[in-house]
């Protein structure tokens, strides 16, 4: 489906994480971070742990190791999309257009600034995401919501490979033609990615902090899995997911009130940013809901109808 951008050392650690977030923060500004000499371990534990299940019996360490990534990178651009959504409304950013087009446009951003292998195949995972959600939606008659503040999964998809191609057409030529991407729509997507990112470094940089600029704390909240969500708890709080994106983003800018990230059981996939209470919202069943497209679409072929949350389309950025 998609192309995979590997590294031989590659792992999802705390470390990489925080570096291809946002980049080198200012020195002054540096966050505090684990161990890193303990990350491999970490995240090769946190697979171990968070795919202990029937449905995951007899993959090998590897292919739990690339289920994680895939859920954790797929969790890692909706996170992002809701900060691109913060920005927005805590700095009282101008939209010009679908501010759901921004937020995407925000969390592609983030991730391919720093052009490494690791971020450039998180990314990858997650255009594939959208990929195999329009896939599912096909097989199972999901009628496409036109109306919807959101563009179609396929859009979704082709909008992060767009960005892609357009900020190293040689490097992504061969993904764009593997999706059957236009020549013609190739040679567009390098104005795209020019205009999308010169627009929000632009609104961004009077936000940046200065030597000597205080630092806005975040809170981070990991709700009880209730059971069923146990393992994806587990893996999240392991790898300090949410502490790293806290870290980084207050250690990067000025932000006018402090945000806190969660993560809970809500009864349907979601993720949200509530601009009243300053809480971005990561359902665990939107993680779950990646685990079970993977099991479905990648690997292993399935033996059986893969099992769904209740109504995949809730599972979009909001």
């Amino acid at each position: 489906m998609v192309v995979r951008v590997r590294d031989a050392g590659r792992r999802f650690s705390c470390a990489v994480l925080g570096a291809m977030l946002f980049g080198a923060a200012p020195v002054s500004a540096q966050p505090t971070e684990p161990d890193r000499s303990t990350w491999p371990q970490r995240i090769e534990a946190a697979a171990k742990a968070a795919l202990n299940s029937p449905r995951l019996k007899g993959l090998t360490e590897q292919q739990r190791l690339d289920r994680v990534e895939f859920v954790a990178g797929n969790t890692l651009v909706l996170l992002l999309h809701e900060l691109g959504h913060a920005h927005i409304a805590e700095m009282h950013l101008p939209v010009l257009g679908r501010e759901e087009d921004a937020a995407d446009t925000f969390a592609a951003l983030r991730l391919l600034m720093i052009g490494t292998d690791f971020s450039q195949h998180e990314l990858a995972e997650a255009a594939k995401g959208w990929f195999l959600n329009d896939r599912r939606d096909q097989e199972t008659g999901e009628k496409p919501l036109y109306f919807d503040e959101h563009n179609l999964s396929l859009q979704r998809a082709y909008q992060i490979l767009c960005l892609m191609v357009g900020s190293d057409p040689d490097r992504f030529k061969d993904l764009a033609d593997q999706m059957k991407m236009p020549e013609a729509r190739q040679r567009t997507c390098k104005r795209d990615f020019a205009k999308a990112s010169q627009g929000w470094n632009a609104v961004l940089q009077p936000w940046l902090r200065q030597p000597g600029d205080p630092e806005t704390k975040f809170n981070v909240v990991y709700g009880d899995g209730k059971g069923m969500f146990d393992g994806l708890e587990n893996m999240y709080r392991s790898i300090q997911f949410l502490e790293t994106v806290a870290a980084i983003s207050a250690a990067r800018y000025r932000w006018p009130h402090p945000l806190t990230l969660k993560m809970e059981s809500c009864g349907h996939p979601g993720t949200v940013y509530d601009d009243e209470t300053r809480v971005v919202t990561i359902c665990y069943e939107t993680p779950f809901d990646f685990a079970e497209l993977y099991r479905a679409y990648v690997q292993p072929p399935p033996v059986a109808k893969a099992a769904r949350v209740p109504s995949a389309q809730k599972r979009k950025a909001k």
